[in-house]
Formats: C-alpha cells, structure tokens, sequence
C-alpha cells in the first residue's frame, strides 16, 4: 500500500512539473531580450527573419555582418534553439575569425514555434535558404549541428557542396538503428497528458518518432559528401550512443573527408559544458579550411 502510495506521490508530483513547466519552459529568447543580452558582453546584436515557402525562420547575428570574414552557422538539436550556441556567439575569440549566426529550425524559438516539421530534407532545405543569402565565393561557410542538428547541418551540405566549405558535427545522431527512445517522451503523445507538456517538446518528440525513417533515406547518400566534416562526440554519451555513431560515420562518410575527434569523459551536452574546448576545435578547422583553399595552396 505504501509503495503504491509512494508511486502515486512521484507521479504526481512529476505531472506538476510538467504543467508548471509548460506554462514557461520555451526554450527562446525574445528579440528585445537577445538585443540586451549581447549588449552586456560588448556586442551589437542583429535578428533577422526570412521566409521560406510562406514559413517564417529567425536567425541571430552576433555582430553585424562583416563581409571580409568567413561565417559559421549553428544549428541546434531537438529540443533547442538559437539560445543553444550563445556562448559562442558571445565569444570574442570566435567573433575574431568569423561571422557568427544561429538558426531557430522550424518548430522551434520563433521559426513557427509549436508546428512540427520533423523531416530532414525539409528542415535543411529551409534553413539553406537563409544561409545562401549570406554566400561569399572568396570566404568559407562552415556549417555547425549539434545533435539532431547534426544530420541536418551534413544534408545541407551534400545538396550544396558550394555554399559550404565544411561540416562540423557536436554529438550528431546519425545511425537509425540507435535512436533511443525515453518513456517519458511518451507523455507527450498521449491525450491525456499532452496539455501539460510544453510545446517544444512536443515538437521534439514528434520529431524523434520520425527521425529513425529520415535517417534511412540518408545511410546511402553519405558516401557522396563532397566537403569535409569533422565529428566531436562525448565518449559517455547516452542520449546519442557514442559507439554506434562513430561507427556509422566511419563507415558512411568519404574516407578522404572525415574527420573524428573523441572528447573522454563527456556526455551529450559537452558542446556547452566544454565550450572553449569545441571552440578551440572550430577555430582550428576554419584556419584548416582558410588554409586549404587559399590561392597558395
């Protein structure tokens, strides 16, 4: 009886939270609040929104954009948004040697925020329409996915090896067949209890259900990825396993262009736990980049 009771309490209590955390848990920043954030640290903050096919996509602009440097674009993970890579874009290294800009991908922040658009093609296809009004022929683009960012960030480069110059993968869930599913995703489906989970996990989780299928359609294109990628991953981590992962990349990407770093000890959201660690790698890949395709070379 106790047990039960017990149970019950632990449920209960964990259904509360949902509910309060629906009310607010958001995962954005308003405009006005990112302008005053960067504005602290020193930075002249920009947002823009483009429309893709009638959807409206927001992107965020650490500095205004600077036509003599090359541009990293980060795309965040499911939950997520923007907000994810502010450390970076606050960082004055990075902000030396790039432009920086971070992406809501639909769904998400406020690129139709609460609407799931859970297939791969579509979400790389919409944000590489914003990207390409950036291009710059002279000046590499590098294209940053953090988790189920990762797939994406890569798609957008195998149907445009020119407006990229190289991918960047932060723990990306790449193999279809070690998609882990939590049962607490699961409150997020039922009628019963989808009211009182916020929004974006909703979105989130309609996107994972999707995502072992998306990634099918990809295992035999990999192989055709023209620019060069460079994978980080978190040796303990459990959210997107570490073994298969690696694995599938090893085997799946062009030899010639891959690129593998493991990062001991670290879990799934190493990419903010260890920020200056993935930032000293980003700078050494544009330099690489920079480098290569110099008129020297």
């Amino acid at each position: 009886m106790f047990k039960k009771f017990l149970y019950f309490l632990f449920f209960g209590t964990l259904l509360f939270c949902f509910y309060a955390c629906g009310a607010w848990a958001t995962f954005r920043t308003s405009d006005k609040k990112v302008i005053k954030r960067f504005a602290k640290q020193g930075l002249q903050a920009e947002v823009h929104y483009e429309t893709y096919q009638g959807l409206t996509l927001r992107h965020i602009h650490s500095k205004p954009f600077n036509l003599e440097l090359p541009t990293l674009f980060f795309i965040h993970g499911a939950p997520g948004s923007s907000d994810n890579f502010d450390g970076y874009l606050m960082d004055s290294l990075l902000n030396q040697h790039a432009n920086l800009i971070s992406l809501d991908r639909l769904g998400y922040g406020f690129s139709e925020f609460g609407e799931a658009y859970p297939e791969i093609e579509g979400q790389a296809q919409s944000l590489s329409a914003v990207i390409q009004k950036y291009h710059n022929p002279s000046l590499p683009s590098l294209v940053v996915g953090w988790s189920y960012g990762g797939p994406i960030a890569a798609a957008m480069a195998l149907r445009d090896s020119i407006s990229y110059a190289g991918v960047v993968l932060l723990a990306p869930a790449l193999d279809p067949e070690a998609e882990r599913y939590f049962k607490l995703g699961n409150l997020a489906e039922y009628r019963l209890t989808r009211w009182m989970v916020p929004k974006t996990l909703i979105v989130a989780q309609k996107e994972k259900r999707a995502h072992a299928a998306n990634l099918k359609l990809f295992e035999d294109q990999w192989n055709s990825l023209k620019v060069p990628v460079l994978m980080l991953h978190g040796t303990r981590d459990k959210i997107v396993p570490y073994a298969p992962n690696v694995a599938f990349a090893d085997s799946h990407f062009p030899k010639e262009n891959f690129r593998f770093k493991p990062i001991p000890e670290a879990g799934h959201i190493f990419p903010i736990r260890q920020e200056q660690l993935v930032i000293s790698f980003l700078v050494e890949e544009l330099n690489r980049i920079l480098k290569k395709n110099s008129p020297e070379e």
